[in-house]
């Protein structure tokens, strides 16, 4: 029973700790993309 609730806890924190890299990743994209895109249509717009 004991290894069985430890597998489950570490099984629920990689879980997490995914989901939360998971997060962090899609927010730095979005920041990337909003700085970028200023840029990105102002180029596409002179030419």
């Amino acid at each position: 029973a004991p290894l069985q609730l430890q597998l489950t806890s570490t099984s629920a924190y990689y879980t997490y700790l995914l989901l939360l890299l998971k997060s962090v990743v899609y927010l730095a994209i979005i920041t990337f993309c909003l700085f970028r895109r200023t840029e990105v249509c102002g180029d596409g717009k002179s030419s």
